[in-house]
């Protein structure tokens, strides 16, 4: 047997936009108010202004740049974003969720709509533009692993569900790292039978219990998936 987890990792850059504004005002009142600005690369922000900054709600569309292309709509604070809001980018990959100085940062969604991972998405906690905390990875054949991440990898206590592919109807629940089975935990298989016990880099590595569904029980010590004594 062989079971092993792959989660898609990907960065979030950290955005700045200066509080010196290059550019003009094309509509309305940027200064206190609502308004256009106008960027001389190109870029452009309509919405809220409070003492000359961005603050409050309003859709910045880059135009120009490695972020050609996205486009960030919700709450700022002093020309950053700060708050709820929706980032869409290039390639229609999209972050809906918290963001704190330019990061995500607190509760969020983050839905892949192109590449290799379109269909996958990840739902939960954030710490500097990473899944940090509690959340659940949702891949695009229905499996889910449910638990805690550490720096976008599975790290902690979770449980991944297969709801497709070789060991679909099974589940694994207990401890990870690195993105693996590591630690204690117990997998269900779909037939009925389990095995509880150690793990090491996703495989049965170490004592264990493996219970079949006709009663027959087999303890002892495991490494890499099979049975030694």
């Amino acid at each position: 047997m062989k079971v092993k987890l792959i989660i898609a990792i990907f960065s979030i850059y950290s955005l700045f936009f200066t509080s010196c504004f290059i550019g003009k005002c094309t509509d309305g009142n940027c200064r206190k108010g609502t308004g256009t600005y106008l960027y001389n690369n190109g870029n452009k922000y309509v919405g809220q202004f409070r003492h000359f900054m961005i603050n409050g709600t309003g859709t910045f569309t880059f135009n120009s740049g490695k972020w050609k292309g996205c486009i960030y709509t919700g709450e700022w604070k002093n020309n950053r974003i700060n708050g709820k809001g929706i980032f869409t980018y290039q390639n229609g990959n999209t972050y809906n969720g918290e963001f704190v100085k330019n990061k995500c940062q607190g509760k969020g969604t983050y839905t892949y709509a192109d590449d290799d991972y379109k269909g996958n998405s990840y739902t939960g906690e954030w710490k500097n533009n990473k899944m940090d905390g509690k959340g659940i990875f949702t891949y695009k054949n229905g499996n889910t692993y449910n638990g805690e991440f550490v720096k976008n990898k599975c790290k902690g206590k979770g449980t991944f569900t297969y709801a497709d592919g070789e060991y679909k109807g099974g589940s694994y629940a207990g401890e990870w790292n690195n993105s693996k089975m590591n630690g204690t935990g117990t997998f269900f298989f779909a037939d009925g039978s389990k095995y509880v016990g150690e793990w090491r880099n996703g495989k049965m590595n170490g004592i264990g219990t493996y219970t079949y569904i006709n009663g027959k029980v087999i303890r002892g010590t495991w490494k890499n998936n099979k049975f030694v004594k």
